[in-house]
Protein backbone atom coordinates (compact mmCIF):
# COMPACT_ATOMS: atom_id res chain seq x y z
CA UNK A 1 0.00 0.00 0.00
CA UNK A 2 1.24 3.54 -1.15
CA UNK A 3 1.32 7.03 0.85
CA UNK A 4 -1.84 7.96 -1.16
CA UNK A 5 -3.79 5.07 -0.26
CA UNK A 6 -2.76 5.13 3.80
CA UNK A 7 -3.08 8.85 3.22
CA UNK A 8 -6.98 8.05 1.82
CA UNK A 9 -7.62 5.31 4.70
CA UNK A 10 -6.95 7.93 7.48
CA UNK A 11 -8.93 10.66 5.86
CA UNK A 12 -12.41 7.97 5.66
CA UNK A 13 -11.38 7.14 9.34
CA UNK A 14 -11.59 10.94 10.01
CA UNK A 15 -14.79 11.16 8.08
CA UNK A 16 -16.37 7.98 9.61
CA UNK A 17 -16.27 9.08 13.19
CA UNK A 18 -16.45 13.55 12.32
CA UNK A 19 -20.08 11.78 11.03
CA UNK A 20 -21.57 9.54 13.40
CA UNK A 21 -20.03 12.07 16.32
CA UNK A 22 -22.18 14.63 14.53
CA UNK A 23 -25.50 11.98 14.01
CA UNK A 24 -25.67 11.94 17.84
CA UNK A 25 -25.99 15.62 18.21
CA UNK A 26 -26.22 16.88 21.85
CA UNK A 27 -25.98 13.00 23.39
CA UNK A 28 -22.65 13.51 26.33
CA UNK A 29 -22.06 10.21 28.13
CA UNK A 30 -20.47 10.33 31.62
CA UNK A 31 -16.66 10.45 31.39
CA UNK A 32 -17.05 12.63 28.47
CA UNK A 33 -19.07 15.12 30.02
CA UNK A 34 -16.75 15.50 32.99
CA UNK A 35 -13.49 15.86 30.52
CA UNK A 36 -15.68 18.52 29.00
CA UNK A 37 -16.53 20.39 32.31
CA UNK A 38 -12.21 20.01 33.72
CA UNK A 39 -11.75 21.51 30.43
CA UNK A 40 -14.01 24.16 30.38
CA UNK A 41 -12.54 25.22 34.12
CA UNK A 42 -8.94 25.25 32.77
CA UNK A 43 -10.01 27.92 30.26
CA UNK A 44 -11.73 30.10 33.04
CA UNK A 45 -8.20 29.79 34.95
CA UNK A 46 -9.89 27.24 37.47
CA UNK A 47 -6.59 24.92 36.34
CA UNK A 48 -7.69 20.57 36.90
CA UNK A 49 -10.44 21.17 39.18
CA UNK A 50 -14.28 19.14 39.24
CA UNK A 51 -16.51 19.25 42.06
CA UNK A 52 -14.79 22.68 43.29
CA UNK A 53 -11.89 20.49 44.06
CA UNK A 54 -8.39 19.88 42.55
CA UNK A 55 -8.88 16.63 40.63
CA UNK A 56 -6.65 13.72 40.24
CA UNK A 57 -8.44 10.82 39.09
CA UNK A 58 -8.99 11.52 35.09
CA UNK A 59 -5.73 11.69 33.04
CA UNK A 60 -4.74 15.47 32.77
CA UNK A 61 -4.27 15.28 29.02
CA UNK A 62 -7.69 15.35 27.27
CA UNK A 63 -9.33 18.16 29.06
CA UNK A 64 -5.71 20.15 28.57
CA UNK A 65 -5.62 19.20 24.86
CA UNK A 66 -9.56 19.61 24.59
CA UNK A 67 -9.11 23.33 26.21
CA UNK A 68 -6.03 24.16 23.89
CA UNK A 69 -8.19 22.87 20.88
CA UNK A 70 -11.01 25.34 21.69
CA UNK A 71 -8.48 28.32 22.31
CA UNK A 72 -7.09 27.91 18.67
CA UNK A 73 -10.11 26.74 16.98
CA UNK A 74 -12.59 29.07 18.88
CA UNK A 75 -15.29 25.99 19.29
CA UNK A 76 -16.90 25.31 22.50
CA UNK A 77 -15.75 22.34 24.22
CA UNK A 78 -18.10 20.60 22.94
CA UNK A 79 -17.39 20.66 19.72
CA UNK A 80 -13.57 21.13 19.91
CA UNK A 81 -13.33 17.16 21.89
CA UNK A 82 -15.29 15.94 19.22
CA UNK A 83 -12.98 17.09 16.99
CA UNK A 84 -10.17 15.75 19.24
CA UNK A 85 -11.57 12.02 19.41
CA UNK A 86 -12.34 12.31 15.09
CA UNK A 87 -8.70 12.72 14.18
CA UNK A 88 -7.20 10.54 16.92
CA UNK A 89 -9.13 8.28 15.96
CA UNK A 90 -8.06 8.62 12.25
CA UNK A 91 -4.39 8.84 14.05
CA UNK A 92 -4.52 5.33 14.67
CA UNK A 93 -4.84 3.79 11.59
CA UNK A 94 -1.07 4.99 10.02
CA UNK A 95 0.64 3.54 13.61
CA UNK A 96 -1.01 0.61 13.48
CA UNK A 97 -0.68 -0.01 9.47
CA UNK A 98 3.22 0.66 10.49
CA UNK A 99 3.52 -1.89 12.98
CA UNK A 100 1.45 -4.45 10.89
CA UNK A 101 3.65 -3.85 7.79
CA UNK A 102 7.19 -4.32 9.61
CA UNK A 103 5.80 -7.43 11.68
CA UNK A 104 3.47 -9.26 9.32
CA UNK A 105 3.84 -7.73 5.55
CA UNK A 106 1.91 -5.15 3.23
CA UNK A 107 -0.77 -7.30 2.69
CA UNK A 108 -1.52 -7.95 6.53
CA UNK A 109 -0.94 -4.62 7.04
CA UNK A 110 -3.15 -2.86 4.33
CA UNK A 111 -6.15 -5.22 5.29
CA UNK A 112 -5.71 -4.51 9.24
CA UNK A 113 -5.85 -0.91 8.14
CA UNK A 114 -8.93 -1.39 6.53
CA UNK A 115 -10.58 -2.99 8.80
CA UNK A 116 -9.53 -0.40 11.74
CA UNK A 117 -11.88 2.42 9.33
CA UNK A 118 -14.96 0.70 10.70
CA UNK A 119 -13.95 -0.91 13.83
CA UNK A 120 -16.80 -1.28 16.13
CA UNK A 121 -14.80 -1.06 18.97
CA UNK A 122 -13.29 1.61 18.22
CA UNK A 123 -16.72 3.67 17.96
CA UNK A 124 -17.39 2.64 21.07
CA UNK A 125 -17.65 -0.36 23.63
CA UNK A 126 -20.56 -0.70 26.94
CA UNK A 127 -19.24 -1.11 30.04
CA UNK A 128 -20.64 -5.19 30.49
CA UNK A 129 -21.87 -6.61 27.34
CA UNK A 130 -21.59 -5.66 23.57
CA UNK A 131 -20.64 -2.42 21.60
CA UNK A 132 -23.35 0.59 22.16
CA UNK A 133 -22.82 2.24 18.73
CA UNK A 134 -25.75 4.58 19.27
CA UNK A 135 -24.02 6.02 22.52
CA UNK A 136 -20.46 6.83 20.22
CA UNK A 137 -18.94 7.48 23.81
CA UNK A 138 -16.21 10.11 23.02
CA UNK A 139 -14.17 9.68 25.92
CA UNK A 140 -10.46 9.38 26.71
CA UNK A 141 -9.36 6.60 24.19
CA UNK A 142 -9.16 7.56 21.12
CA UNK A 143 -6.37 9.95 22.18
CA UNK A 144 -4.94 7.19 24.25
CA UNK A 145 -4.95 4.82 21.65
CA UNK A 146 -3.01 7.15 18.97
CA UNK A 147 -1.09 8.61 21.31
CA UNK A 148 0.77 4.70 22.80
CA UNK A 149 0.35 2.69 19.26
CA UNK A 150 1.84 6.06 17.35
CA UNK A 151 4.56 5.90 20.35
CA UNK A 152 5.53 2.59 19.11
CA UNK A 153 5.38 2.89 15.65
CA UNK A 154 7.83 6.09 16.13
CA UNK A 155 10.05 4.07 18.15
CA UNK A 156 10.36 1.40 15.73
CA UNK A 157 11.30 3.83 13.05
CA UNK A 158 13.91 4.98 15.20
CA UNK A 159 15.52 1.63 15.11
CA UNK A 160 14.93 1.50 11.16
CA UNK A 161 16.35 4.80 10.57
CA UNK A 162 19.92 6.66 10.28
CA UNK A 163 21.62 8.35 13.02
CA UNK A 164 20.03 12.05 13.64
CA UNK A 165 16.93 11.04 12.57
CA UNK A 166 16.49 7.90 14.73
CA UNK A 167 17.25 10.10 17.79
CA UNK A 168 14.70 12.42 16.96
CA UNK A 169 12.25 9.77 16.56
CA UNK A 170 13.45 8.38 19.95
CA UNK A 171 12.18 11.63 21.46
CA UNK A 172 8.44 11.96 19.41
CA UNK A 173 8.15 8.60 20.76
CA UNK A 174 9.00 9.40 24.25
CA UNK A 175 6.74 11.82 24.02
CA UNK A 176 3.44 10.32 22.69
CA UNK A 177 4.27 8.02 25.23
CA UNK A 178 4.24 10.10 27.87
CA UNK A 179 1.04 12.09 26.46
CA UNK A 180 -0.64 8.93 26.29
CA UNK A 181 -0.12 7.59 30.04
CA UNK A 182 -1.17 11.54 30.94
CA UNK A 183 -4.84 10.74 29.14
CA UNK A 184 -4.72 6.78 30.93
CA UNK A 185 -1.99 5.41 33.21
CA UNK A 186 -2.43 1.70 31.57
CA UNK A 187 0.07 2.70 28.80
CA UNK A 188 2.46 2.56 31.62
CA UNK A 189 1.89 -0.66 32.08
CA UNK A 190 1.51 -1.45 28.46
CA UNK A 191 4.68 0.20 27.11
CA UNK A 192 6.45 -1.67 29.67
CA UNK A 193 5.95 -4.53 29.13
CA UNK A 194 6.52 -3.26 25.09
CA UNK A 195 9.94 -2.71 26.29
CA UNK A 196 10.51 -5.87 27.84
CA UNK A 197 9.57 -8.06 25.28
CA UNK A 198 10.89 -5.81 22.50
CA UNK A 199 14.40 -6.10 24.25
CA UNK A 200 14.81 -9.85 24.82
CA UNK A 201 15.39 -10.90 21.58
CA UNK A 202 17.81 -8.67 20.75
CA UNK A 203 19.67 -9.17 24.27
CA UNK A 204 22.90 -10.77 22.91
CA UNK A 205 23.01 -9.54 19.43
CA UNK A 206 24.60 -6.79 17.80
CA UNK A 207 21.50 -4.68 17.67
CA UNK A 208 21.13 -4.51 21.70
CA UNK A 209 22.73 -1.79 22.07
CA UNK A 210 20.36 0.32 19.49
CA UNK A 211 17.58 -0.76 21.28
CA UNK A 212 18.89 0.20 24.59
CA UNK A 213 20.05 3.85 23.40
CA UNK A 214 16.31 4.00 22.02
CA UNK A 215 14.62 3.36 25.32
CA UNK A 216 16.73 4.76 27.71
CA UNK A 217 16.00 8.38 25.53
CA UNK A 218 12.03 7.68 24.98
CA UNK A 219 12.22 6.79 28.97
CA UNK A 220 14.07 9.51 29.73
CA UNK A 221 11.82 12.28 27.96
CA UNK A 222 8.75 10.68 28.61
CA UNK A 223 9.94 11.20 32.51
CA UNK A 224 10.35 14.72 32.21
CA UNK A 225 7.23 15.42 30.34
CA UNK A 226 5.69 13.36 33.45
CA UNK A 227 7.29 14.17 36.49
CA UNK A 228 5.04 18.02 36.34
CA UNK A 229 2.04 16.30 37.18
CA UNK A 230 3.12 13.75 39.36
CA UNK A 231 4.55 16.56 41.68
CA UNK A 232 0.70 17.74 41.10
CA UNK A 233 -0.78 14.95 42.22
CA UNK A 234 1.60 14.89 45.15
CA UNK A 235 1.03 18.63 46.32
CA UNK A 236 -2.88 18.19 46.24
CA UNK A 237 -2.87 14.28 48.13
CA UNK A 238 -0.24 14.33 50.18
CA UNK A 239 1.53 10.78 48.96
CA UNK A 240 3.29 10.02 45.54
CA UNK A 241 1.21 7.79 43.36
CA UNK A 242 0.86 7.31 39.21
CA UNK A 243 -3.00 7.64 39.64
CA UNK A 244 -5.33 9.11 41.26
CA UNK A 245 -8.03 6.87 39.93
CA UNK A 246 -6.56 3.17 40.89
CA UNK A 247 -7.05 2.70 44.32
CA UNK A 248 -10.72 4.06 44.57
CA UNK A 249 -11.20 1.58 41.35
CA UNK A 250 -9.42 -1.43 42.67
CA UNK A 251 -11.50 -0.87 45.95
CA UNK A 252 -14.48 -1.25 43.92
CA UNK A 253 -13.46 -4.45 41.45
CA UNK A 254 -15.19 -6.89 43.59
CA UNK A 255 -18.28 -5.62 43.80
CA UNK A 256 -18.39 -4.41 39.97
CA UNK A 257 -17.56 -8.08 38.94
CA UNK A 258 -20.96 -9.04 40.70
CA UNK A 259 -22.37 -6.59 39.67
CA UNK A 260 -21.94 -7.66 36.07
CA UNK A 261 -23.47 -11.00 36.79
CA UNK A 262 -26.01 -9.65 38.90
CA UNK A 263 -27.53 -6.65 38.27
CA UNK A 264 -29.25 -6.51 41.89
CA UNK A 265 -25.66 -5.05 43.14
CA UNK A 266 -26.23 -1.93 41.47
CA UNK A 267 -27.10 0.12 44.67
CA UNK A 268 -24.68 -1.02 46.37
CA UNK A 269 -22.41 0.11 44.07
CA UNK A 270 -24.29 3.68 43.57
CA UNK A 271 -24.47 4.52 47.66
CA UNK A 272 -20.69 3.17 47.68
CA UNK A 273 -19.54 5.35 45.24
CA UNK A 274 -21.06 8.40 45.58
CA UNK A 275 -21.34 7.99 49.60
CA UNK A 276 -20.55 11.10 52.31
CA UNK A 277 -18.91 11.18 55.35
CA UNK A 278 -20.38 10.57 58.71
CA UNK A 279 -20.43 14.04 58.89
CA UNK A 280 -22.43 14.76 55.66
CA UNK A 281 -20.07 17.36 54.08
CA UNK A 282 -17.72 15.78 51.82
CA UNK A 283 -17.88 12.78 49.36
CA UNK A 284 -15.87 10.00 50.95
CA UNK A 285 -14.63 8.54 47.38
CA UNK A 286 -11.19 10.55 46.19
CA UNK A 287 -12.55 10.02 42.57
CA UNK A 288 -14.22 13.47 43.52
CA UNK A 289 -11.34 15.52 44.44
CA UNK A 290 -9.10 15.71 47.26
CA UNK A 291 -6.55 18.71 48.78
CA UNK A 292 -3.38 18.50 51.06
CA UNK A 293 -5.89 18.89 53.85
CA UNK A 294 -7.75 16.02 52.75
CA UNK A 295 -5.23 13.40 52.80
CA UNK A 296 -5.66 10.82 49.88
CA UNK A 297 -4.59 7.58 52.00
CA UNK A 298 -6.98 8.55 54.72
CA UNK A 299 -9.99 9.12 52.00
CA UNK A 300 -9.00 5.92 50.53
CA UNK A 301 -9.20 3.84 54.01
CA UNK A 302 -13.04 5.56 54.99
CA UNK A 303 -13.55 4.49 51.36
CA UNK A 304 -12.92 1.01 51.60
CA UNK A 305 -14.99 0.94 55.29
CA UNK A 306 -17.73 2.48 53.40
CA UNK A 307 -17.66 -0.24 50.65
CA UNK A 308 -17.71 -2.85 53.68
CA UNK A 309 -20.60 -1.43 55.15
CA UNK A 310 -22.74 -1.48 52.05
CA UNK A 311 -21.41 -4.95 50.39
CA UNK A 312 -20.52 -8.25 51.58
CA UNK A 313 -18.43 -10.41 48.62
CA UNK A 314 -19.43 -13.59 47.60
CA UNK A 315 -18.56 -16.46 49.72
CA UNK A 316 -18.37 -18.67 46.55
CA UNK A 317 -14.45 -18.15 45.53
CA UNK A 318 -15.07 -20.36 42.68
CA UNK A 319 -18.09 -18.81 41.27
CA UNK A 320 -16.23 -15.45 41.82
CA UNK A 321 -13.15 -16.94 39.68
CA UNK A 322 -15.59 -17.70 36.86
CA UNK A 323 -16.94 -14.40 37.12
CA UNK A 324 -13.60 -12.85 36.08
CA UNK A 325 -12.68 -15.50 33.67
CA UNK A 326 -15.63 -14.76 31.84
CA UNK A 327 -15.94 -11.45 32.13
CA UNK A 328 -11.98 -11.60 31.34
CA UNK A 329 -13.24 -13.59 27.43
CA UNK A 330 -16.29 -11.51 27.30
CA UNK A 331 -13.50 -8.04 26.46
CA UNK A 332 -12.63 -10.10 23.23
CA UNK A 333 -16.28 -11.22 22.72
CA UNK A 334 -16.98 -7.29 22.58
CA UNK A 335 -14.20 -6.15 20.80
CA UNK A 336 -14.79 -8.78 18.14
CA UNK A 337 -18.07 -8.41 17.27
CA UNK A 338 -20.71 -8.79 15.38
CA UNK A 339 -18.30 -8.85 12.31
CA UNK A 340 -14.51 -9.51 12.50
CA UNK A 341 -13.75 -12.09 15.31
CA UNK A 342 -14.07 -15.32 13.46
CA UNK A 343 -11.96 -13.76 11.17
CA UNK A 344 -9.18 -13.14 14.28
CA UNK A 345 -9.65 -16.54 15.52
CA UNK A 346 -8.87 -18.30 12.03
CA UNK A 347 -6.01 -15.58 11.94
CA UNK A 348 -4.46 -16.57 15.29
CA UNK A 349 -5.07 -20.25 14.82
CA UNK A 350 -3.38 -20.40 11.46
CA UNK A 351 0.42 -21.33 11.66
CA UNK A 352 1.45 -20.20 8.25
CA UNK A 353 4.71 -18.22 9.64
CA UNK A 354 6.86 -17.91 12.80
CA UNK A 355 5.40 -16.92 16.38
CA UNK A 356 6.40 -13.57 15.51
CA UNK A 357 3.98 -12.89 13.15
CA UNK A 358 1.03 -13.49 15.14
CA UNK A 359 2.29 -12.11 18.40
CA UNK A 360 4.64 -9.28 17.45
CA UNK A 361 5.39 -7.23 20.95
CA UNK A 362 2.75 -4.64 20.27
CA UNK A 363 0.59 -8.16 20.64
CA UNK A 364 2.06 -9.93 23.41
CA UNK A 365 2.09 -5.98 25.32
CA UNK A 366 -1.70 -5.57 24.85
CA UNK A 367 -2.15 -9.53 26.46
CA UNK A 368 0.04 -9.22 29.04
CA UNK A 369 -1.25 -5.91 30.08
CA UNK A 370 -5.07 -7.29 29.89
CA UNK A 371 -4.58 -10.17 32.06
CA UNK A 372 -2.23 -7.81 34.71
CA UNK A 373 -5.46 -5.22 34.84
CA UNK A 374 -8.07 -7.82 34.62
CA UNK A 375 -6.40 -9.08 37.94
CA UNK A 376 -5.58 -5.98 39.38
CA UNK A 377 -9.12 -3.71 38.57
CA UNK A 378 -11.67 -5.48 36.26
CA UNK A 379 -12.23 -6.71 32.76
CA UNK A 380 -13.92 -3.66 32.07
CA UNK A 381 -14.00 -3.76 27.71
CA UNK A 382 -13.38 -0.32 27.32
CA UNK A 383 -10.46 -0.65 29.49
CA UNK A 384 -9.06 -3.28 27.00
CA UNK A 385 -9.27 -1.15 23.36
CA UNK A 386 -5.41 -1.63 23.28
CA UNK A 387 -6.09 -5.21 22.39
CA UNK A 388 -7.60 -4.30 18.80
CA UNK A 389 -5.11 -3.84 16.83
CA UNK A 390 -3.77 -7.37 17.92
CA UNK A 391 -7.34 -8.33 16.56
CA UNK A 392 -6.71 -6.25 13.47
CA UNK A 393 -3.77 -8.09 13.07
CA UNK A 394 -5.37 -11.72 13.45
CA UNK A 395 -8.31 -11.08 11.23
CA UNK A 396 -6.22 -9.82 8.70
CA UNK A 397 -4.60 -13.33 8.78
CA UNK A 398 -7.60 -14.74 8.75
CA UNK A 399 -8.80 -12.64 5.78
CA UNK A 400 -6.13 -13.81 4.03
CA UNK A 401 -6.93 -17.75 4.54
CA UNK A 402 -10.01 -17.64 3.91
CA UNK A 403 -9.48 -16.02 0.97
CA UNK A 404 -6.95 -18.68 -0.50
CA UNK A 405 -10.25 -20.69 -0.33
CA UNK A 406 -12.10 -18.24 -3.14
CA UNK A 407 -11.57 -18.95 -6.81
CA UNK A 408 -9.81 -16.31 -8.48
CA UNK A 409 -11.15 -13.69 -10.38
CA UNK A 410 -9.15 -11.24 -13.01
CA UNK A 411 -10.83 -8.28 -12.33
CA UNK A 412 -11.34 -9.52 -8.70
CA UNK A 413 -8.82 -9.68 -6.07
CA UNK A 414 -11.09 -11.98 -3.24
CA UNK A 415 -8.50 -10.56 -0.68
CA UNK A 416 -9.15 -7.27 -1.23
CA UNK A 417 -12.91 -7.86 -1.77
CA UNK A 418 -13.75 -9.60 1.48
CA UNK A 419 -12.01 -7.05 3.20
CA UNK A 420 -13.64 -4.30 1.38
CA UNK A 421 -17.13 -6.39 2.28
CA UNK A 422 -16.22 -6.84 5.99
CA UNK A 423 -15.76 -2.62 6.71
CA UNK A 424 -18.55 -1.95 4.73
CA UNK A 425 -20.74 -4.40 6.46
CA UNK A 426 -19.06 -2.63 9.93
CA UNK A 427 -20.19 0.82 8.68
CA UNK A 428 -24.02 -0.34 7.57
CA UNK A 429 -24.55 -1.66 11.43
CA UNK A 430 -22.65 1.14 12.65
CA UNK A 431 -25.35 3.64 10.86
CA UNK A 432 -28.47 1.47 11.61
CA UNK A 433 -27.36 2.15 14.94
CA UNK A 434 -26.51 5.71 14.92
CA UNK A 435 -30.23 5.84 13.01
CA UNK A 436 -32.10 3.64 15.05
CA UNK A 437 -35.27 4.59 17.45
CA UNK A 438 -33.10 4.30 20.88
CA UNK A 439 -30.54 6.45 19.11
CA UNK A 440 -32.87 8.81 18.26
CA UNK A 441 -34.51 8.77 21.65
CA UNK A 442 -30.91 9.53 23.11
CA UNK A 443 -30.27 12.68 21.19
CA UNK A 444 -33.75 13.83 22.11
CA UNK A 445 -32.70 13.15 25.74
CA UNK A 446 -29.26 15.13 25.00
CA UNK A 447 -31.43 18.23 23.12
CA UNK A 448 -34.13 18.52 26.21
CA UNK A 449 -30.88 18.58 28.71
CA UNK A 450 -29.04 21.59 26.53
CA UNK A 451 -32.19 23.51 26.92
CA UNK A 452 -33.34 23.10 30.37
CA UNK A 453 -29.60 23.63 31.74
CA UNK A 454 -29.49 26.70 29.56
CA UNK A 455 -33.21 28.16 31.29
CA UNK A 456 -31.70 27.47 34.34
CA UNK A 457 -28.59 29.24 33.85
CA UNK A 458 -30.71 32.07 32.71
CA UNK A 459 -32.51 32.24 35.67
CA UNK A 460 -29.11 32.40 38.28
CA UNK A 461 -26.30 34.07 38.49
CA UNK A 462 -23.19 33.18 36.88
CA UNK A 463 -21.04 32.35 39.67
CA UNK A 464 -23.70 29.84 41.58
CA UNK A 465 -22.28 26.16 41.51
CA UNK A 466 -25.25 23.98 40.87
CA UNK A 467 -25.49 20.15 42.47
CA UNK A 468 -26.44 17.83 39.39
CA UNK A 469 -25.83 13.88 39.42
CA UNK A 470 -25.09 14.27 35.61
CA UNK A 471 -22.09 17.14 34.45
CA UNK A 472 -23.69 17.38 31.30
CA UNK A 473 -26.52 19.47 32.76
CA UNK A 474 -24.33 21.63 34.41
CA UNK A 475 -22.18 21.76 30.87
CA UNK A 476 -24.78 22.69 28.65
CA UNK A 477 -25.90 25.45 31.08
CA UNK A 478 -22.58 27.12 31.94
CA UNK A 479 -23.00 26.16 35.43
CA UNK A 480 -20.43 25.44 37.90
CA UNK A 481 -20.76 21.80 38.90
CA UNK A 482 -20.83 19.74 41.67
CA UNK A 483 -21.72 15.88 42.14
CA UNK A 484 -24.91 14.88 43.56
CA UNK A 485 -24.28 12.32 46.53
CA UNK A 486 -26.92 9.24 46.32
CA UNK A 487 -28.17 9.55 49.63
CA UNK A 488 -31.35 11.23 51.38
CA UNK A 489 -32.72 14.36 50.84
CA UNK A 490 -31.76 15.65 54.34
CA UNK A 491 -28.13 14.11 53.63
CA UNK A 492 -27.63 16.16 50.49
CA UNK A 493 -28.87 19.63 51.87
CA UNK A 494 -26.74 19.25 54.64
CA UNK A 495 -23.60 18.64 52.11
CA UNK A 496 -25.05 21.28 49.70
CA UNK A 497 -25.04 23.64 52.84
CA UNK A 498 -21.57 22.85 53.74
CA UNK A 499 -20.55 23.43 50.21
CA UNK A 500 -21.92 26.90 49.87
CA UNK A 501 -24.60 25.40 47.30
CA UNK A 502 -28.06 26.18 47.42
CA UNK A 503 -29.09 24.79 43.54
CA UNK A 504 -29.80 21.17 43.30
CA UNK A 505 -30.80 20.39 39.78
CA UNK A 506 -32.59 17.07 39.11
CA UNK A 507 -33.21 15.11 36.26
CA UNK A 508 -35.35 12.14 35.99
CA UNK A 509 -33.05 9.81 33.69
CA UNK A 510 -30.10 10.08 36.31
CA UNK A 511 -30.12 9.65 40.74
CA UNK A 512 -31.88 11.91 42.61
CA UNK A 513 -33.29 11.54 46.34
CA UNK A 514 -36.19 12.17 45.59
CA UNK A 515 -38.56 10.08 42.92
CA UNK A 516 -39.44 12.59 40.11
CA UNK A 517 -42.63 12.67 37.78
CA UNK A 518 -41.18 15.35 35.73
CA UNK A 519 -38.41 15.52 33.70
CA UNK A 520 -36.65 18.05 35.80
CA UNK A 521 -36.62 19.65 39.25
CA UNK A 522 -34.91 22.66 40.56
CA UNK A 523 -34.43 22.77 44.66
CA UNK A 524 -33.63 26.10 45.85
CA UNK A 525 -31.92 26.25 49.40
CA UNK A 526 -33.09 29.49 51.44
CA UNK A 527 -30.29 30.99 53.02
CA UNK A 528 -32.21 29.93 56.75
CA UNK A 529 -31.62 26.63 55.87
CA UNK A 530 -28.07 26.38 54.86
CA UNK A 531 -27.20 28.04 57.52
CA UNK A 532 -28.88 25.98 59.89
CA UNK A 533 -27.23 23.04 58.50
CA UNK A 534 -23.56 24.62 58.56
CA UNK A 535 -24.01 25.07 62.49
CA UNK A 536 -24.67 21.54 62.96
CA UNK A 537 -21.85 19.68 64.89
CA UNK A 538 -19.36 18.01 62.45
CA UNK A 539 -17.87 16.04 64.90
CA UNK A 540 -21.13 13.96 65.83
CA UNK A 541 -21.51 10.50 63.68
CA UNK A 542 -24.99 10.65 64.76
CA UNK A 543 -25.84 14.15 64.56
CA UNK A 544 -29.91 14.55 63.25
CA UNK A 545 -31.14 17.10 60.72
CA UNK A 546 -33.85 19.80 61.30
CA UNK A 547 -36.84 19.04 59.70
CA UNK A 548 -37.22 20.60 56.09
CA UNK A 549 -40.49 20.97 54.03
CA UNK A 550 -40.71 21.42 50.06
CA UNK A 551 -43.07 23.64 48.97
CA UNK A 552 -44.02 23.76 45.16
CA UNK A 553 -43.47 27.57 43.05
CA UNK A 554 -43.63 28.57 39.70
CA UNK A 555 -42.15 26.24 37.11
CA UNK A 556 -38.88 27.71 35.00
CA UNK A 557 -40.22 29.20 32.24
CA UNK A 558 -39.17 26.95 28.79
CA UNK A 559 -39.09 23.55 29.81
CA UNK A 560 -42.09 21.15 31.37
CA UNK A 561 -39.83 20.73 35.11
CA UNK A 562 -40.85 21.59 38.66
CA UNK A 563 -39.29 24.12 41.01
CA UNK A 564 -39.32 24.01 44.55
CA UNK A 565 -37.67 26.04 46.96
CA UNK A 566 -36.73 23.93 50.45
CA UNK A 567 -37.76 26.16 53.45
CA UNK A 568 -37.57 25.65 56.95
CA UNK A 569 -40.43 23.79 57.94
CA UNK A 570 -42.91 23.71 61.94
CA UNK A 571 -43.95 19.96 61.06
CA UNK A 572 -42.55 17.44 63.20
CA UNK A 573 -39.06 15.81 63.22
CA UNK A 574 -38.94 12.98 60.27
CA UNK A 575 -41.40 14.94 58.25
CA UNK A 576 -40.43 15.80 54.76
CA UNK A 577 -42.86 16.02 52.03
CA UNK A 578 -42.04 15.20 48.68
Amino acid sequence: MNRRELLALTAAALLVRGLLLFLRADYLDWDESLYIVEARNILAGSGLTLNGLPHIALGPFVPIATAFTTSITGFEPFVAQRLLMAIAGALLVPSVWYLLQIHAGQRIARNGAVLLVGWLALIDVAPKLGPMWRHLYAGSEPVFLALLFGGFALGEAGLRGRRLRRYAFYILAGVCLASAMLARPEALVVAGIYAVVRTLPWWRSEKAATTLTAFVISGATALVLVTPYLAYMRQHSGTWMLSGKLEPTQITSGLYQELVRDDRHMGEYLRSWWALDDSHTQLVNPYWGTTAALPFKQRVADYRRVLAAEWTPSADTKLRRLTSLGSYLAVFWVLGLPLFLPFAVLGVLWRDGEWQTRFPPFVMAGLVASVFTSLAVFALPRFFLYLVPALALWAARGVQLVSRWVPTRKLLDPDRALTAGLLLAALAVAGVQTLGVEASNLRGVGLQDRLASKRLAESLPSSEPVMTWHPRLAYWGGLDWRALPVASLDDVVHYAAARGIRVLFLSRGGYSPLVLEVPYVVITITAEVSETFRELPLTDDSHSHPSTRLEPSDPIAGFPAGRVVLRESEAADGDNAS
